[in-house]
């Protein structure tokens, strides 16, 4: 299955178009999207490239699942969007990326990192982590049919990785902006996935813990 890819130059204009709906990857200035993009990437300048479009999305990440039955299947990130500078500050990509894997419910990774380096969330009853550079949010994600089971046993995890971030930033505001930015993009993926259960319906509500355990026992 190949998908198309697209790249987009964007500029801010006094009106917020609706994505288009073949994906959900670009958003007018005054979306809470697109102001987080630019506070993000600290730039009213860059290009949006899309992925996967929704339907490709959905149609990956459920045919990802399915295969996690197969012996030794390894997690397998499915890119969504990206957005890069328009002009760079130096040599490295300085993009803000949102992909998407499943992970085993019973068994589900966490960082491991020290909270003075790492913020850890309940976002609506959902566990989420950020650095200033990758932010991940896990869910269940209710599928019907041959997928019920799957689903059950399994988590649907977003991330979002930031190498625009150069330090300048208070860094607490820049964890936290990612969580909300993240939980919003994946929100537009369990809407194109069905699923069922709704996990990201509700707008977020961020509670903040110092460790990853106090977030993942966090009263839902």
């Amino acid at each position: 299955m190949f998908a198309a890819l697209a790249l987009t130059a964007v500029a801010c204009t006094s009106e917020d178009p609706e994505p288009p709906v073949s994906h959900a990857c670009e958003y007018g200035p005054s979306t809470r999207e697109g102001k987080l993009i630019r506070q993000l990437l600290d730039t009213d300048k860059y290009r949006t490239r899309v992925e996967k479009s929704t339907a490709d999305l959905a149609e990956g990440l459920k045919e990802e699942l399915q295969a996690r039955e197969e012996p030794g299947r390894t997690e397998y990130q499915t890119p969504m969007c990206s957005f890069s500078l328009e002009y760079p500050r130096g040599s490295g990509s300085d993009t803000l990326s949102v992909d998407f894997h499943w992970t085993s419910r019973e068994n589900p990774k966490i960082s491991g990192r020290p909270a003075d380096s790492h913020a850890y969330y309940d976002i609506n009853g959902l566990y989420g982590e950020s650095d200033e550079t990758l932010s991940r949010l896990r869910m269940q994600c209710a599928l019907p049919g041959k997928l019920d089971k799957l689903s059950q046993q399994d988590l649907l995890v977003a991330e979002v990785a930031n190498t625009a971030y150069v330090g300048t930033a208070v860094r607490q505001e820049v964890r936290d902006r990612q969580i909300r930015f993240l939980y919003l993009m994946a929100r537009h993926a369990t809407d194109a996935i069905g699923c069922e259960n709704e996990p990201l319906k509700k707008d977020p509500v961020v509670k903040g813990y110092e460790t990853p355990e106090e977030a993942a026992k966090a009263p839902r």
